[in-house]
């Protein structure tokens, strides 16, 4: 792996646990639909360090979602538990971004908040392995 990859990964890695911060701000401040957005981008930003630690990059959200089903889930090399945190943490995203007459759970965030914690600690593990 070339150290400009190396230096991407990092700064993903980086930008998931600021997201993941930002979430828990916005947690505490009954911001629910706002807390979800960051969670998902911190998912989103930890499975896109795992792909290119893999050599695999992905230019969509649905094609990140895939390629990490695909590149990351079905090889078995992690827990298929966290291809379902990120398709998750994609459609509460979603919802609460797009769709004006949904109410987001406040309970069914801080579950996504624990499983995107738990998300991040394994991608920093796999890319650890991979580098």
């Amino acid at each position: 792996m070339d150290e400009s990859t190396k230096k991407i990964i990092k700064e993903e890695i980086d930008k998931a646990e600021k997201r993941l911060k930002a979430a828990e701000l916005l947690l505490k401040k009954d911001m629910i639909e706002d807390a979800a957005n960051r969670i998902y981008y911190s998912v989103f930003y930890a499975a896109k360090a795992m792909l290119n630690s893999l050599g695999y990059d992905a230019k969509t959200h649905s094609g990140l979602i895939s390629e990490f089903g695909l590149r990351i889930v079905k090889t078995r090399k992690t827990n298929k538990r966290l291809g379902v945190v990120l398709r998750k943490a994609f459609e509460l995203r979603e919802s609460a971004d797009y769709h004006l007459a949904v109410s987001i759970d406040r309970e069914e965030t801080e579950e996504l908040m624990e499983e995107a914690k738990n998300f991040l600690k394994e991608a920093k593990i796999f890319v650890s392995k991979n580098f």
